[in-house]
């Protein structure tokens, strides 16, 4: 087998504040300054999920705990402000976004 390992996460809830907290179900595995791609969130999902302006963009994280982070714009490092944002509602999903790659083939 050969590849990077997926390191996904399911979102339980995001706050709508200075900085955008995002908390996952279960120990998300992040490193402070890694980059994330949050997906799966926007209104055209069957059941509107709030934070629309956050969804399909990469961000880098600060790990706040195991299941909680807070995002930053990926070029500035400006904490996302998610103040004015449509409320999250449900689900979503965070993503690893890998700044390296190591080819593991045979």
């Amino acid at each position: 087998m050969s590849g990077q390992t997926a390191v996904r996460s399911l979102i339980s809830n995001m706050t709508n504040a200075k900085p955008c907290v995002i908390t996952t179900t279960a120990a998300h595995g992040l490193a402070t300054n890694q980059f994330v791609r949050i997906t799966d969130i926007n209104g055209a999902m069957p059941v509107p999920r709030g934070m629309d302006p956050i969804n399909d963009n990469k961000f880098r994280v600060k790990v706040i705990d195991d299941t909680s982070f807070y995002i930053q714009d990926p070029i500035t490092f400006e904490d996302i402000d998610s103040t004015d944002y449509t409320p999250y509602v449900t689900g979503g999903n965070c993503n690893l976004v890998e700044s390296e790659f190591i080819y593991n083939g045979d």
